[in-house]
């Protein structure tokens, strides 16, 4: 049930999920059979929305953004990197490039995870959300191709799990081009325990001011404050009972509002808290710490072809990922009209290095939770990370030159027009590739992560330490992401 924030205000919630996005809509759903839901979402309705809801539209939302009202806020790292995030109900599900993979098996041995419990989860999210491809599109097929002749081997067909080698996954568009989030979710909630409410940003959790109402010492949630479109400003509340079990604040605002929120909220390094006169509730130094973006290189051009993510190659070792990408081109023609010759997409192929060494950290640039936080990734910081972009930069090389991409690059009718930074013209010069990953081609793949990690800010039951009655579930908890793309573990968590 969606209300306006008045009415949402007005009643008392076991439980008190801030931000309806990737983990949020899944989490809510589930926790909503047998407990009451208020669900707190920055932004609004991703339905009866052309440009989330079409398949040829990917890209558009992250080309429209603004400061208070856009469905992708975008926000640029202290190194120069633009970069968005997603300001939607379904959060990044909403606006990304729809490739669903799962994690590998040794991903969730290393997390600690239940391996039965993670299947269920897994099948829970793909009944609703993961489509196999009916058939691969043309570009797809030559992306196929191309990588199992630059020896990206061995080739799996179509499968869901991360394995070495070319493989085929679903995807979150179903094969009539429309795109499913995670908001889809919330029609399995129990209508009677949940609330949506759509367009309001969490400013802070408030806690109880008591000593005597605290639990073992340690301060205790007692719901949050948020303000409306029109910024005024509400709070809503925990129930009280005499079980603390069901009765939480989760946060699942995301690898930036999650943080955020806790520095806002009076839970972070107290030094830095002092700086915006922050009330101290907890010295927790790692807040904001240790954050991580994926980096990637690219090689780009513009082309009437298009196509959904369908195809990805995972290099020996699972140290770099190959994959591509179709972006809709500002100022083209309808979206209305795909297969008109007017109409021009931008097309990369790229490489994602999958498990950066190099860390960050993320810091508060103002009091209002509306207001991007400063993040600085140091990529490639770590030597090691720029060695493994190099590896993975020669294999876009030898996939360019493969005759599957040759013949598909000369065909005239798919228009290719190579624009952006060009590769190094001598691939053995290490020099020269190095300053192609560090400073040509640096950019993001969207799938940054960490700053509220598990064992440094929450324990492994993804409960805030030192505080009672908040809890933490997305990818901020991350320490590495998962897979080739993390929609599916992320919605799998929320589960």
């Amino acid at each position: 049930m969606t209300i306006d924030a008045e009415k949402a205000a007005a009643r008392k919630y076991d439980y008190i999920v801030v931000g309806g996005g990737t983990a949020g809509c899944p989490l809510a759903a589930t926790l909503s059979i047998k407990y009451s839901v208020l669900v707190v979402e920055r932004g609004g309705s991703p339905y009866g929305v052309p440009d989330i809801e079409n398949a040829y539209a990917i890209g558009k939302p992250s080309d429209e953004t603004d400061n208070y009202t856009s469905m992708a806020q975008t926000f640029i790292s202290e190194e120069g990197v633009s970069n968005v995030r997603a300001r939607v109900l379904g959060g990044g599900t909403a606006i990304n490039d729809g490739f669903y993979s799962r994690a590998s098996s040794e991903y969730v041995s290393n997390v600690g995870w239940d391996e039965a419990l993670v299947e269920e989860s897994y099948e829970w999210v793909e009944k609703l959300n993961a489509f196999k491809p009916r058939h691969l599109s043309p570009w797809s097929s030559a992306i196929r191709n191309g990588l199992l002749e630059a020896g990206v081997l061995p080739y799996n067909g179509y499968t869901l799990d991360h394995v070495e080698g070319t493989k085929i996954s679903a995807s979150t568009f179903d094969n009539n081009g429309k795109r499913h989030t995670a908001a889809d979710f919330l029609k399995t909630a129990n209508p009677d325990n949940i609330v949506v409410l759509l367009n309001a940003t969490v400013s802070r959790i408030l806690f109880h001011s008591q000593l005597e109402e605290m639990k073992n010492g340690k301060p205790r949630a007692s719901g949050v404050e948020f303000i409306d479109r029109h910024g005024r400003s509400y709070q809503a509340f925990l129930i009280e009972t005499s079980s603390s079990s069901s009765s939480e604040v989760i946060l699942t605002a995301g690898a930036l509002g999650s943080p955020q929120l806790l520095l806002l909220s009076g839970i972070g390094p107290s030094e830095h808290l002092r700086e915006f006169n922050i009330p101290l509730v907890l010295h927790s130094p790692l807040v904001g710490q240790r954050i991580q973006d994926n980096p990637r290189a690219s090689v780009s051009w513009q082309s009437r072809e298009f196509s959904t993510l369908q195809v990805v190659g995972i290099l020996k070792g699972s140290q770099n990922y190959i994959e591509y990408a179709s972006f809709f081109l500002n100022g083209s023609a309808s979206l209305h009209a795909p297969n008109k010759s007017n109409v021009v997409y931008t097309e990369i192929i790229a490489e994602k290095l999958a498990f950066p060494l190099s860390r960050g950290e993320l810091r508060l640039r103002s009091r209002d939770p509306r207001d991007n936080p400063s993040v600085r990734y140091n990529y490639y910081s770590h030597p090691l990370d720029l060695q493994r972009c190099v590896h993975a930069v020669r294999v876009i090389d030898k996939l360019l030159k493969t005759p599957s991409l040759r013949r598909f690059n000369g065909d005239p009718s798919h228009y290719f027009n190579f624009i952006g930074p060009a590769l190094p013209k001598n691939i053995s010069d290490d020099a020269a590739m190095a300053q192609f990953c560090r400073v040509t081609s640096l950019n993001t793949i969207w799938h940054y992560h960490g700053g509220c990690e598990v064992g440094s800010v929450v324990n492994e039951r993804y409960k805030v330490k030192g505080v009672d009655n908040v809890r933490i579930i997305d990818s901020s908890t991350f320490r590495d992401s998962p897979g080739t793309n993390p929609q599916a573990t992320t919605m799998m968590l929320g589960r």
